[in-house]
């Protein structure tokens, strides 16, 4: 099938092609090269070859499409592995979930990155297994950023009710709970403490007859289950707690497959839907936000800076938890000042976590006395900024960073800043006195030259 070419510009830098290659994917270029860039006969490095795939199975001649589509679809999950990352666009990312046979190593990786779009992470959320279902009740920021992840994970079997009742307490304390069936009865991961509380027999261990409740054989049949579910054979239930093995009423409900448990049902997207309703396009969840805070301003003057500044700050403070998260990742350097200030620990988190920080932006925060302990725990835990001297500078010298952290610190500051350091009173003692006796030992009382 011909796929028609978006109408959209290209995004060549965020799919990884280099501008060398920018004229040999277009749709206008010579139809002999497009067909050996889909057909994988021309070297390229896997960022590369994963962006020009992408663009090649929307091609507009169909046997180009083809052949990339079939190279996209047999790329191996180990390659994607090594090639995929925040940086790779989302739609590529949602391409590789939605189009490619489900794999679950691919799925908690892709699932788990804050760049994915919603349909993508709520697609993942819908299949996941008990291991990346945990993993995601866990991610609070994905949960607040995409309400639809907490409506397929509790429409998902393999779901444990532990896990979801914490995602669930968290949504609530947040205000941020989405609209869900009351009961899960029966799921295909409960742990006994889930089968207890939701009043379906908890399987014996082998050779526990002695403890089999006893069995009255005139006692009347028990009641059928809640309309339409599994009518409880008590006897049968029994037996199979005897024999070591699961509930009958537990493997009935999971072949039956309760309507209540269908995600396409809860979100309007079925796996067939979901496969069909993918659009080869290059849709970025900043188009939903206004260009003044996604954009950024290079030739504003100061005065027309603070109109903007403060124009943002009261669009901001009316934003949900779940848009201004989306927002940390996607906003431009303006938005991410508003929102590391943020009272919203999780809010002001994701900020750090935002690919678009600059270096100068890491040290103004590391150096910020004001922010959250926990803003700057995240910035301490990541490596590739503390390797930044003027991101070390400004954390041994700001009394909320981890002592540990700023004592090993310590050892590597130059001169100048160590004696700067030995004079700050703001910060612990144990930090002062690490610096003051490094000083005196490298140079000798603290000489100047």
């Amino acid at each position: 099938m011909t796929i028609p070419p978006s109408a959209e510009p290209i995004p060549f830098a965020r799919l990884g092609v280099p501008e060398a290659l920018e004229s040999k994917v277009a749709p206008t270029a010579p139809l002999a090269g497009r067909m050996a860039l889909a057909r994988g006969l021309m070297p390229l490095a896997p960022e590369a070859q994963l962006g020009c795939l992408y663009l090649l199975a929307m091609d507009p001649d169909p046997g180009v499409a083809a052949a990339a589509t079939r190279a996209l679809n047999e790329l191996p999950v180990k390659h994607l592995l090594g090639v995929i990352s925040v940086k790779t666009h989302p739609k590529v990312l949602e391409y590789l979930a939605a189009m490619r046979p489900a794999d679950k190593v691919l799925d908690e990786r892709i699932g788990m990155l804050r760049t994915a779009n919603d349909r993508t992470a709520a697609l993942i959320a819908g299949r996941a297994d008990k291991e990346l279902c945990e993993q995601l009740c866990r991610n609070h920021e994905r949960l607040l950023m995409t309400p639809e992840v907490y409506i397929a994970l509790h429409a998902n079997p393999a779901c444990a009710e532990v896990h979801l009742n914490a995602a669930e307490a968290f949504l609530r304390m947040q205000q941020a709970l989405p609209a869900v069936p009351a009961r899960r009865p029966f799921l295909a991961a409960l742990d006994d403490d889930d089968l207890i509380e939701s009043g379906a027999p908890v399987a014996a261990p082998v050779g526990a007859q002695a403890a089999a409740p006893a069995v009255d054989p005139l006692a009347p049949a028990p009641p059928q289950a809640a309309a339409g579910g599994p009518r409880i054979d008590l006897m049968a239930e029994i037996e199979a707690a005897l024999r070591g093995e699961r509930s009958p009423v537990l493997v009935a409900a999971q072949e039956q497959g309760l309507d209540m448990f269908d995600l396409g049902r809860l979100t309007g997207a079925g796996p067939d839907k979901a496969l069909a309703e993918f659009k080869f396009d290059f849709a970025d969840e900043a188009a939903s936000f206004s260009w003044d805070l996604t954009q950024d301003h290079t030739d504003v003057d100061s005065e027309e800076r603070g109109k903007l500044v403060a124009s943002m700050e009261r669009r901001i403070a009316e934003m949900s938890v779940g848009k201004k998260i989306k927002l940390a990742f996607l906003g431009n350097k303006e938005a991410r000042a508003i929102l590391i200030r943020d009272r919203n620990r999780v809010v002001a988190g994701a900020v750090v976590k935002s690919g678009r920080l600059t270096e100068q932006e890491v040290s103004n925060f590391a150096g910020n006395k004001n922010l959250d302990s926990e803003v700057i725990r995240e910035i301490v835990a990541n490596k590739e900024w503390t390797r930044k001297y003027p991101v070390k500078v400004a954390l041994v010298n700001n009394p909320k960073t981890p002592v540990s952290e700023a004592v090993t610190m310590v050892s590597q500051l130059q001169k100048k800043d160590l004696m700067m350091l030995t004079r700050n009173r703001n910060v612990p003692s144990v930090v002062s006195e690490a610096a003051n006796r490094l000083f005196r030992v490298k140079y000798r009382g603290g000489g100047d030259d």
